[in-house]
């Protein structure tokens, strides 16, 4: 399966599950009155201490910066490229982490794994020297690893992360003019947000998250021509997702 529909058809299956569990919180209650229930309290700080795992879906939009991405070296001139494709697409995968809290402060790494729908083409000519150029970006694979630091208030998590980030998909420049091409391979770099995740239960929490990702630059060249490439990637992203707590406390609701 490409990563393309393996996007598509985890976003498909995990959005029905996100869609049980909203039901499932809003009505805790279903075999019995609300009026035999006693009025619900805010689950303990402790409750969020320990490892967790679970997944997510998401938006993204990235920028393909071909902003001194192309330029073409000839005897005593210089002739940059400035263009620039940006593509929308989805995303999805899991994550796994550990918390630790003082208090009302939880601090602790996550990491994050899954495949990224980035795909996009876009194609542009320089009248001086007379070239072609088509710059495409290829779904992949991408992960972080970040720490993580926020503040527990009531059952909600409001919290900020950063760290290192991969990305696999890679991006393509061909010179049609040429019949020539160069792959950039995977890109490095970092990323940076926040977050808020509220406990539906002591042991399930649910999450919304924005990620923006700068993947550095990937420098490469034409060894028949002398045109350099300064292949560079950001983005942001949005993403839904849900966690499994896997505390120690004893708690009859799971």
């Amino acid at each position: 399966m490409s990563v393309a529909k393996y996007v598509r058809t985890g976003a498909a299956v995990l959005g029905a599950f996100l869609v049980a569990e909203a039901a499932q919180a809003a009505d805790p209650y279903s075999y019995g009155g609300y009026k035999d229930q006693p009025a619900p309290q805010a689950v303990p700080a402790i409750f969020w201490q320990g490892f967790y795992a679970g997944a997510h879906i998401g938006g993204l939009w990235s920028s393909v910066a071909a902003a001194d991405n192309a330029v073409f070296i000839m005897p005593g001139v210089t002739v940059p490229a400035t263009q620039t494709s940006s593509i929308s697409g989805l995303f999805g995968g899991a994550q796994a982490g550990y918390n630790f809290t003082t208090g009302n402060f939880l601090y602790g790494m996550e990491a994050d794994f899954g495949g990224m729908d980035n795909g996009g083409k876009h194609t542009f000519t320089l009248a001086l020297p007379a070239q072609s150029i088509t710059v495409s970006s290829n779904a992949g694979w991408y992960g972080d690893v970040t720490a993580r630091g926020g503040f527990i208030y009531g059952d909600a998590l409001f919290y900020a992360k950063g760290g290192f980030a991969f990305f696999t998909g890679g991006v393509n420049v061909s010179d049609l003019t040429n019949g020539i091409s160069q792959n950039s391979g995977t890109f490095t770099g970092w990323t940076i947000g926040a977050g808020l995740e509220y406990l539906i239960s002591p042991r399930w929490s649910a999450k919304v998250e924005y990620l923006y990702f700068d993947l550095g630059n990937n420098t490469c060249c034409f060894s028949s021509t002398a045109v350099q490439f300064d292949d560079k990637i950001t983005m942001s992203t949005v993403k839904l997702g849900f966690n499994f707590l896997l505390h120690s406390q004893v708690t009859p609701l799971n």
